[in-house]
């Protein structure tokens, strides 16, 4: 009997408890609805997957949501004519790093133009991109302030990501990296703009920083703006500026390291190209003996299709490790045929180059260049060369191949080899400057772990001055040591390469013997005349 009654009261108070319960919860959603109280859930976002889900006045929370469609997207908008270059090549590596994108579209009138020395090929590189698409617009070939904003809104009809050409991502963003401003607002001072399906702007310009200013900064900002920067740039520097480029760019934030193995070391044969065949002169004389003298080397080889003649080439014949190596011209390189006279001797050096290097291993020296001091320290690297001292704009710098060490089928005569197929074939004009300067510096743009780029390898003589490589300012031709710039020329650099014009000095045997003066010294030493 007890135990009835006590069942029913505990069941009566069961239902005061729920309905005090929903009596609650009902109260507190009403509270909620007047009042307008939200709660939030933080959550470290993937920036694809941003979404304006609940605002307060003015302001925007951006929590996530699974993506879907065109908010994975992210859009470019090029306007007229100019390089694309490697600052927006990074911009689009940090979007495909730091982004959960579906295809990066890039909106343009007319495809970015190619410089005439083939420097700024980045547009080519991000054609390569299977996510990078193509829209070609022609309303924007002359598009102002006023028109790219509307071409953003179009483009963004649905939903996506609007990203500024000179803008690259530093990480993943979260939520608090943006805030929201109306539709309709300015477009044109914000370098990262997220949409929404209604069209909700959210975007925080301030949040990009100028690459100085992330370097000294103590918090990791979602974006740098970035002006001209160029892979010499950030190859070696430490600070996070260039550690985050490496990271986009090579895969790696570590330093790129020119590969080593002091249990294989260069072969000591020395290799000259000789093309056409003909009597060699007495400055290639000098050259020839500053590698058996200086050097040491095993073997000397000539390489061409004919044998050399003249007394200097007798006289070197007499030395054993001496010879001549039959060697036919090519009558291709990838699509670009051969023509000896159109095309100049060196054009076909800079094939026999490779050719040799990749077949024996050694040290490939122009006939213009003189060996002062001895390479074995640098054997233990896998390809060695120097810096040239031409301005050759947009490049930052180039390669000069002149005094070049290398291991037999070394990887960056592989790279250096596959450049030749951006050679058009119709226009193989001023071939010396482009296959043997600038695309083995494009070369070691992308691989710079396999060169070691040795400043001092060699001096460049030029106009009768000597020009110290391994300065800051050693492409201003001003500063030679006729301007008073220091050079110790037996210790300074390994090679003295005289490449125009060749000193009077070194005319003839009898005339150097009776000359004095730098050229006179150094031409004395490599032929040690007088020495004891």
């Amino acid at each position: 009997m007890f135990g009835a009654k006590n069942r029913r009261r505990s069941a009566v108070q069961n239902i005061l408890v729920l309905t005090f319960v929903s009596a609650t919860l009902f109260l507190l959603w009403h509270y909620q609805l007047v009042f307008g109280i939200h709660t939030v859930k933080k959550i470290h976002l993937n920036p694809t997957q941003m979404r304006i889900m609940q605002t307060t006045g003015n302001q925007a929370i951006a929590t996530v949501s699974q993506p879907q469609g065109p908010s994975r997207i992210v859009h470019y908008v090029w306007c007229g004519r100019k390089a694309f270059e490697f600052r927006h090549y990074l911009s689009v590596l940090s979007v495909l790093t730091f982004l959960n994108v579906e295809k990066v579209e890039f909106h343009f009138s007319q495809s970015p133009p190619v410089d005439g020395n083939k420097y700024n090929l980045w547009f080519d590189d991000a054609k390569k991109i299977p996510k990078f698409i193509l829209r070609q617009d022609k309303k924007l070939e002359n598009c102002g302030k006023d028109s790219v904003q509307q071409k953003i809104i179009k483009y963004l009809e649905s939903e996506g990501i609007y990203v500024d050409e000179n803008v690259i991502l530093t990480r993943h963003l979260t939520g608090t990296d943006f805030v929201h401003s109306p539709v309709g607002s300015d477009l044109s001072s914000n370098k990262i703009v997220f949409f929404t399906k209604n069209m909700t702007k959210v975007s925080k310009d301030t949040s990009c920083q100028k690459p100085e200013e992330y370097v000294s900064a103590k918090t990791t900002a979602g974006c740098i703006l970035t002006k001209k920067i160029n892979p010499a740039d950030i190859l070696s520097k430490p600070d996070r500026f260039s550690t985050l480029c490496r990271k986009l760019f090579y895969g790696k934030e570590a330093t790129p390291k020119p590969v080593q193995s002091p249990d294989n070391l260069i072969p000591k044969i020395a290799h000259y190209a000789w093309i056409g065949g003909g009597s060699i002169s007495f400055m290639t004389y000098m050259s020839a003996m500053s590698a058996l003298n200086i050097l040491k080397v095993e073997k000397v080889l000539f390489h061409g299709e004919k044998e050399p003649t003249g007394p200097y080439w007798q006289r070197l014949k007499k030395d054993k490790r001496v010879t001549h190596v039959h060697r036919d011209i090519p009558e291709k390189v990838y699509k670009t045929s051969i023509n000896l006279p159109k095309q100049g001797k060196e054009f076909i050096a800079d094939i026999f180059r490779i050719d040799v290097l990749l077949e024996y291993g050694g040290i490939y020296t122009d006939t213009d260049c003189l060996w002062v001091k001895p390479i074995d320290d640098l054997r233990k690297y896998e390809f060695v060369t120097g810096l040239d001292l031409v301005d050759r704009s947009p490049f930052p710098t180039t390669l000069n191949l002149g005094a070049t060490i290398s291991k037999k089928n070394a990887s960056f005569l592989h790279y250096y080899r596959e450049g030749f197929r951006a050679l058009n074939p119709d226009k193989p004009a001023s071939p010396w400057c482009i296959l043997g300067c600038m695309i083995p510096y494009k070369a070691y743009e992308y691989h710079p772990e396999s060169v070691y780029v040795n400043n001092r390898i060699q001096t460049l003589c030029y106009e009768g001055g000597c020009h110290p490589m391994w300065t800051s300012n050693y492409l201003d031709r001003r500063v030679s040591h006729l301007t008073g710039a220091p050079y110790n020329w037996k210790n300074d650099s390994y090679a003295i390469h005289i490449t125009y014009p060749t000193p009077g000095e070194y005319s003839d045997e009898n005339t150097l013997r009776k000359s004095k003066g730098l050229f006179a010294d150094i031409g004395r030493y490599v032929l040690q005349i007088d020495q004891h």
